[in-house]
C-alpha cells in the first residue's frame, strides 16, 4: 500500500519523496527480517548454496545498502514531516 500510495501521488504531479521513503525502508527492513527467520528456521543448512536462504539474505541487505541506507531514508522521511509541519502552520 506505501508503493501504491507513492505511485498514485508520482501519477497525480504530486509531491511522493516521503511515501517512496517509507516503502523503500519497510520492504527492505521486512525482506531482510524475513531472510533472517529463514535462516534461524533452516539453522546450518540455509548456509548451503543448495537452500538459497544464504543469496537471500545477501539479496535483502543490498536492499537495505543500495540507493540510499535505510537511516538516510528515514532522514528524507523526517524533513519531509517536519517540512509539512512547518506548511500547517
Amino acid at each position: 500500500m506505501l508503493v501504491q500510495k507513492a505511485c498514485l501521488l508520482k501519477d497525480a504531479g504530486e509531491t511522493y519523496i516521503k511515501e517512496a521513503a517509507m516503502a523503500k525502508v519497510f520492504a527492505s527492513e521486512t525482506a531482510t527480517r524475513n531472510a533472517n527467520r529463514a535462516m534461524q528456521i533452516l539453522g546450518g543448512t540455509g548456509y548451503m548454496r543448495p537452500a538459497e536462504v544464504e543469496r537471500l539474505i545477501r539479496d535483502a541487505k543490498i536492499l537495505e545498502i543500495g540507493e540510499g541506507t535505510s537511516e538516510i531514508q528515514r532522514l528524507v522521511i523526517a524533513r519531509q514531516l517536519f517540512k509539512e509541519e512547518g506548511e500547517n502552520k
